[in-house]
């Protein structure tokens, strides 16, 4: 009896193993739990392309464009609104589920989730770097929970900057 507890105590604090994808020529990292297998590919503008377990395809794509008025304040809304419609252009049935604008780790990033035609839902999040854009999409399937692509799509951002350390001050004496 105390045997079965030990096995259920161990199997119980199993881990899932989680995988940080490092992105070339980007600061941004993606973090993929367990069931994400990469896809081997030659498609122009496309870094990185792996499939789920549960049939859904995350592509993560890079374009050399500035994005300058993604950064000032004023801009932000119209330039993101602009970024939505190219996505909107490529997606047919797009019908908007949520938007919106966010700070990635001090960059300024457009997150969307839409429905398309044949009900497969696609969560978005564009990293809007001054000189580039990276984007990572995730189209899960009909019926498939999208939580877990929701979760994904929030890890895609650059690290954290360290904050500075505080400079040691002097004693007045």
């Amino acid at each position: 009896m105390i045997r079965l507890f030990v096995v259920l105590a161990l199997l119980g604090g199993v881990a899932h193993a989680e995988t940080i994808v490092s992105l070339p020529n980007s600061k941004a990292t993606l973090t993929l739990p367990d069931g994400w297998n990469r896809v081997k590919h030659s498609f122009k503008g496309v870094v990185e392309i792996f499939k789920h377990d549960n049939g859904a395809t995350l592509v993560v794509t890079r374009a050399d464009v500035p994005n300058p008025d993604a950064w000032i304040s004023d801009k932000k809304q119209a330039y993101v609104d602009k970024v939505e419609s190219g996505i909107k252009a490529g997606v047919p049935g797009y019908k908007r589920r949520a938007k919106k604008i966010v700070d990635a780790n001090g960059v300024p990033a457009l997150d969307l989730e839409t429905k398309r035609d044949g009900g497969s839902t696609i969560v978005v999040r564009v990293l809007l770097f001054r000189t580039y854009s990276v984007s990572a999409a995730i189209e899960v399937p009909k019926g498939v929970d999208v939580a877990a692509a929701r979760v994904v799509v929030k890890t895609f951002a650059p690290p954290k900057e360290p904050k500075p350390e505080p400079a040691p001050t002097k004693k007045a004496g």
